[in-house]
């Protein structure tokens, strides 16, 4: 089963998760590893470079590009009221950085240009909605059985190449009358620019009946260019596989954009653009905010915000579809559940505990 960082193709491999909370098999791989890196054939000044550390920077001061700033002030002039921010919520440090002398690479694509002024929007609005070991826990169904497990979470502040990161992580786990069909044990973590809330590094380690994959993208926003390097063990036999392209100023990973999306004002009826780097690809999310209603869920009911995200890759359309999903509709936004259709019926993913 291969996994693609969206959170589209995220539902589908939660068709093969779970275990007792209880067990807290999701902290045995909690902490950074900087071993992946080497592992699946990332250059010397790559490994340097994107190398995590436990302990954060310092974050930078808030640069917030003018041009983009003054379009939405046009619309809403800021209101100045000190907010009411729980202690453990990160500040917001929100968005792109109007960098001096910033050119673009003299080949970079002018359909990419195009798609960096439609995603510009989305980033201005954003404001971080998570906390420090924050936690989600769902259970994911197919066909009326509870198939598998994942917990999402937020690692709080970590530091690449002296500057701030936020850390996400998501653990997904197979239940155990389905691991004797097709075991899974992934687990996955994202790194992404505190300031500027763009990915940088996006790592990926599976552990499955038949095969074993390593997988790393780093995204190079000096350069706007992406290197993917993944090793996969299949049947006794190893293959290394690499992609490579330009990547938008305004992109982010298929685990982060989770995050991001929670972070936006999702007002009735918005719409935004959202480009998502899966190796070497680029797919523009369409997010889209349908209805505010009330949900059952396992574990009580909720005000919920209802999202719909279409998802295509540019160029050519290599995979594209549709996943719905409710978020919590107050300061939290956590994500109550999730479904989105499959060859054969849909796979949903629903709350069942949070921290």
């Amino acid at each position: 089963m291969s996994f693609n960082p969206l959170i589209q193709v995220m539902l589908l491999c939660l068709l093969c998760n779970g275990c007792a909370w209880s067990k807290q098999w999701f902290k045995k791989n909690d902490k950074v590893d900087n071993a992946q890196l080497e592992k699946v054939g990332a250059k010397e000044d790559e490994v340097t470079k994107f190398a995590v550390q436990e302990t954060p920077a310092v974050e930078a001061p808030t640069v917030v590009e003018t041009k983009i700033i003054q379009l939405v002030e046009k619309k809403k002039a800021p209101v100045a009221k000190a907010p009411t921010v729980a202690k453990k919520i990160v500040a917001p440090s929100v968005v792109m950085v109007a960098t001096p002398g910033f050119a673009y690479p003299a080949d970079y694509p002018a359909e990419l240009k195009a798609l960096d002024e439609k995603a510009a929007m989305s980033w201005t609005q954003f404001k971080p909605r998570f906390k420090v070991d924050e936690k989600m826990f769902l259970d994911v169904d197919y066909l009326g059985l509870t198939v598998g497990k994942v917990v999402l979470s937020y690692r709080g502040l970590k530091s690449m190449s002296s500057k701030p990161v936020h850390h996400f992580q998501a653990f997904f786990k197979s239940a155990p009358f389905y691991s004797a069909i097709y075991e899974l044990d992934d687990h996955l973590d994202t790194y992404v620019d505190q300031e500027k809330f763009v990915g940088l590094r996006y790592n990926l380690v599976q552990r499955e009946s038949k095969q074993d994959v390593d997988e790393v993208q780093l995204y190079d926003r000096e350069k706007l260019w992406t290197t993917a390097y993944q090793k996969q063990v299949r049947d006794g036999k190893t293959k290394n596989k690499t992609w490579k392209g330009f990547i938008p100023r305004y992109s982010i990973d298929g685990l982060s954009v989770l995050w991001l999306i929670r972070g936006l004002p999702l007002k009735t009826g918005d719409t935004y653009v959202l480009p998502v780097v899966n190796k070497g690809k680029i797919l523009v999310m369409e997010v889209a905010v349908e209805a505010r209603e009330k949900i059952k869920t396992k574990v009580g009911e909720f005000n919920s915000i209802r999202v719909k995200a279409h998802t295509a890759y540019t160029g050519k359309t290599l995979k594209s579809g549709d996943m719905t999903f409710w978020l919590s509709d107050d300061d939290n936004r956590s994500l109550l559940r999730a479904n989105a259709k499959i060859k054969i019926g849909s796979v949903s993913a629903e709350v069942v505990k949070g921290e």
